[in-house]
């Protein structure tokens, strides 16, 4: 009995760290965590001032002090939104500027990296407290996981023309890349209070996120706030929207609901509307110019994929990449195949052979194959071949591999279909698209290695590792591509005909010619 009791007294010791509440003292004041599986974790964290009344629509002001000790042991609301079906169960609130940490080590003398995560949804949804952008399995590889909330839809990228002369000075617009920027700031002033490096920090985000990465990349007002960047399916060619765009799209919502005029008075009554009016607004409305990031001369200066191709961007190691079957947002843009294939006119019988290589291919195959490249593969490959050209180590993956559970029910990985490979198991039984009960050792050999390759980043600015498949760099004469499938390896001038292929149009339009 005095074993029993002596085993279970043991155990006990064992499990005290990883129950004790852990706290923090940040320069707002204390907070109370909670602790995660060895992980210590910290939600709802104010990084601004709610953006309510005559804060909204202007650039994210002073976070909150407080006094005593403050709860973070549950996620904010996250920003207005439509609500799909995985987000109905979340509170949602303008007051929605907090983000959330997760630490293996509170020692500031850790100078742990840290990787700060930029969630997507075409700018008008998502959340950091998703469950499957939990930042736990992350941490455990020796890293400090940050997320947070950011402005959507009209709420955070709204052009209206009083704006501008409404605060001398200030950034007009593009609030909700604003809204990341000042979260970044946060990072750096209180993130060793959580055993991170401020001066060691990846920003890294998945399809808006990751064009968010890419704008925080070509943003002057975010250099030197992070020192390496992750895009993952981040449309690198695709035009950003223009002030005017941003403007016309402005007075527009105004004019549909019936505000007149673009002068203060007319923003006084927009700042009267509901928060629901704005995101039913765009509940139904197909993806176009509408609330998007537009170039304002600040934030965004110029075209971003034109300011890699300059060299203008952010001096730091560059990683990027896409899946096998982005196509599968081809139903959500409302894009058919025939109007992929239209693209090509009187090229299309060339074009196809191309892509069938001698084989039957029909339309379908081969508008989802194009969708692919011309969107999301031919971008990765552009974006990194110029940040290589600038100096900057940079690397390029392509990712196939398909969970055991659900080989043969989808066409390849989705877009975002990733996800769960980079934040851990959670993510296939909570993330989006597909779920599965049940993860294979094969599985979990892919996402052990993918974190990896991710944390390794994060710390050296270099994916490689012990073990690990080596990943080649992007060089002029080699143009490397990692392909995560059954077989892991890296291939020279990956897809490089159909790429060369995409670039074409891009490099009409602007004159650059893409590295290949």
């Amino acid at each position: 009995m005095r074993r029993i009791g002596l085993g279970i007294l043991f155990a006990l010791a064992l499990a005290a760290p990883a129950l004790a509440a852990p706290t923090a003292h940040i320069r707002q004041g204390a907070l109370g965590g909670a602790g995660q599986s060895g992980i210590a974790a910290f939600k709802g964290i104010p990084f601004a001032a709610p953006p309510v009344g005559e804060l909204r629509w202007r650039p994210p002001q002073q976070a909150p002090d407080w006094n005593g000790m403050r709860d973070a042991t549950r996620f904010g609301p996250v920003c207005p939104q439509s609500v799909p079906p995985s987000r109905a169960r979340l509170e949602q609130s303008e007051n929605c500027l907090t983000l959330n940490v997760w630490t293996p080590d509170m020692a500031p003398q850790k100078k742990l990296p840290v990787m700060v995560w930029i969630y997507g949804g075409g700018f008008r949804s998502g959340g950091s407290a998703e469950p499957y952008y939990d930042g736990a399995a992350l941490a455990k590889h020796g890293v400090v996981v940050v997320s947070f909330n950011y402005r959507l839809g009209w709420l955070g990228f709204f052009d209206f023309p009083a704006l501008a002369g409404e605060n001398a000075g200030d950034a007009v617009g593009n609030y909700g890349l604003m809204d990341q920027i000042k979260a970044l700031e946060w990072v750096k002033a209180n993130i060793a209070a959580f055993g991170g490096d401020p001066a060691n920090v990846t920003i890294f985000g998945e399809s808006a996120g990751a064009m968010s990465v890419n704008d925080l990349m070509a943003s002057p007002e975010a250099h030197g706030l992070f020192a390496k960047a992750i895009s993952e399916s981040g449309l690198g060619l695709i035009p950003v929207a223009s002030a005017k765009d941003g403007e016309a799209a402005s007075t527009a919502f105004a004019a549909r609901h019936h505000i007149a005029g673009d002068g203060a008075p007319a923003l006084a009554e927009l700042r009267k509307l509901p928060a629901s009016v704005l995101v039913g607004d765009l509940a139904k409305a197909k993806l176009d110019k509408s609330a998007v990031p537009t170039i304002d001369g600040r934030i965004i200066p110029a075209q971003p994929a034109v300011l890699f191709a300059l060299g203008k961007i952010a001096h730091v190691p560059y990683l990027t990449g896409s899946n096998s079957n982005e196509a599968s947002l081809m139903r959500w843009l409302s894009t058919s195949d025939a109007q992929i294939l239209a693209r090509y006119g009187k090229a299309l019988p060339q074009v196809r052979a191309l892509y069938a290589g001698g084989r039957p291919l029909g339309d379908d195959a081969l508008a989802r194959q194009l969708f692919d490249d011309s969107v999301f593969a031919s971008g990765a490959h552009a974006l990194a071949a110029f940040a290589a050209n600038a100096g900057e180590p940079s690397y390029v993956y392509y990712f196939a591999y398909v969970a055991d559970a659900l080989r043969g029910k989808m066409k390849g990985v989705p877009h975002g279909g990733e996800l769960p490979f980079v934040f851990g198991p959670k993510g296939f039984m909570k993330g989006p698209g597909r779920r599965v009960s049940s993860i294979s050792d094969k599985d979990k050999h892919i996402v052990a290695m993918m974190q990896d390759y991710w944390t390794n980043f994060a710390r050296t600015g270099n994916p490689n590792g012990a073990d690990l498949p080596q990943w080649p760099a992007v060089t002029p004469a080699g143009n490397d591509t990692l392909v995560v499938d059954d077989d892991v390896k890296a291939i020279a001038h990956f897809r490089a005909p159909m790429l060369a292929l995409s670039y074409q149009s891009w490099t009409k339009a602007t004159g650059i010619p893409v590295p290949q």
